[in-house]
């Protein structure tokens, strides 16, 4: 291999480098869609206990008078309108196959005006699009999978959306997203035998709706009878 070709391969792979991140995103399981921000600004973890406020007894199991409740995390992640940067990446990647710089322009030219005809004739813009599909997670309760940089989320909610626009913010949009964790569990249906052939059906039998009872005095007795 010449010296160009060896500039050439530590140049891909210092770049491929460069651009290897934390898998960011959510993952939305009803459509298989996978929504990456362009950018992740903050990401606030939260996971709380429930103490009991009541005396415990010495050498009980302290984890019997405490629960895990459903972990949170706010994210604020921003997407803008401007083209992807991956095909510009692209582009640079291959520059082993185009040799000549002519060529390289034409590249990059042709991917530029395709992310700007893509944006103007669609009429949805990268951010509303991802705006929107965090609407529809939203609105109709989805639960999914957050990935973060440092731990991955199942069975998340949205519990709030909170966007603004202004005159800095209009071709792009920064989301702050409050999620919340489902805790799932699983029941199971058992079917107990009839109470006429258990050994002890006062202790072993289903319980029976008795409706509706109330008190009643309870009759005089003769305390001194008492034995």
């Amino acid at each position: 291999m010449s010296v160009l070709g060896y500039i050439e391969s530590g140049a891909q792979l210092g770049l491929q480098l460069l651009t290897i991140k934390p898998k960011r995103g959510f993952l939305d399981p009803t459509d298989g869609t996978f929504t990456v921000p362009d950018a992740t600004l903050e990401e606030v973890h939260n996971d709380e206990l429930e103490v009991t406020e009541h005396p415990v007894e010495q050498g009980t199991v302290i984890a019997d008078h405490a629960f895990v409740r459903p972990a949170e995390v706010i994210i604020t992640a921003a997407w803008s309108n401007s083209p992807n940067q991956t095909s510009i990446l692209g582009a640079l990647g291959g520059f082993a196959a185009a040799q000549s710089g002519a060529a390289r322009a034409l590249v990059g030219a042709v991917e530029l005006a395709s992310g700007v005809m893509n944006m103007l004739g669609s009429g949805w813009t990268p951010s509303k699009k991802a705006y929107m599909k965090l609407v529809d997670m939203y609105h109709n309760r989805y639960l999914f999978t957050i990935y973060t940089g440092k731990r991955q989320y199942r069975n998340m909610i949205i519990k709030s959306l909170s966007a603004t626009t202004n005159a800095e913010t209009e071709n792009s949009v920064i989301v702050r997203i409050a999620c919340r964790q489902i805790l799932m569990v699983q029941t199971q249906t058992v079917t107990v035998p009839d109470s006429s052939v258990m050994s002890n059906p006062a202790s072993t039998a289903s319980p029976e709706d008795a409706g509706t009872t109330s008190p009643v005095p309870a009759p005089n007795i003769n305390v001194t009878a008492i034995p």
